[in-house]
């Protein structure tokens, strides 16, 4: 591994909150160009707490990051750790720790206005790790951390009763503790035909599971 990022890429700047906390990153697949969307350790509520930055090389062959927007709403009551991108679909989600997962579109000229808060209730506190099981027909289902009940509660993709709708379809108990990290395959690879979720403990240490255990009878999997 070699480091291409010449000693780091700067974040927030010019701004007193410069801690950051949650990463993604975002890949236009018109053009191919890979933005990172940066959340931090807490910062302002007026929608600026995500910064958006177009990923390209200095012509030396280092990484550098050029900020193309900010966006965002916080609740200011925990943080945003959590960050995920669906490149397909072109939206980016959020987790307000304690309050929902916000919903926004991905592309750098595309309105800032918040398109959903969603899974609202039946969370014990904190919302954390996101991820997105996908089917090539743009549906699929967001798995979402509810961190201290040891369990996620898993939405619709592609939404219901509009495509911002996003009503709770099935909770599953796993065997992690205090999960904030978590992604999600529908590629078939070997011992899991179906794909596989992983799901990080705070003991940094990782459960793997087949997608067709977590969907059970309720869910759809990935042929």
């Amino acid at each position: 591994m070699k480091a291409i990022d010449n000693g780091g890429i700067p974040v927030f700047e010019n701004d007193s909150l410069r801690a950051p906390m949650g990463v993604a990153l975002y890949t236009n697949p018109a053009d191919g160009k890979i933005y990172a969307v940066v959340g931090r350790k807490s910062g302002p509520t007026n929608g600026t707490y995500l910064w958006q930055y177009l990923l390209q090389d200095d012509g030396s062959g280092h990484v550098t990051g050029k900020l193309v927007r900010k966006f965002g709403n916080y609740s200011g009551k925990n943080e945003i750790e959590s960050i995920a991108a669906d490149n397909e679909l072109g939206y980016i989600y959020c987790s307000d720790e304690g309050v929902g997962v916000r919903k926004y579109y991905a592309h750098p000229d595309s309105s800032n206005t918040e398109l959903a808060l969603f899974g609202t209730t039946g969370f014990t506190d904190n919302h954390e790790g996101i991820s997105i099981y996908k089917f090539t027909d743009g549906t699929g289902y967001i798995l979402i951390s509810d961190q201290q009940a040891n369990q996620f509660h898993i939405f619709p993709r592609e939404g219901k009763n509009g495509k911002h709708d996003h009503p709770i379809l099935k909770t599953v108990k796993t065997s992690t503790v205090e999960s904030d990290g978590s992604d999600v395959t529908s590629v078939s690879l070997p011992g899991f035909p179906h794909g596989l979720f992983v799901a990080m403990s705070d003991d940094k240490t990782f459960q793997f599971y087949r997608w067709e255990d977590i969907a059970g009878k309720e869910l759809r999997s990935a042929q």
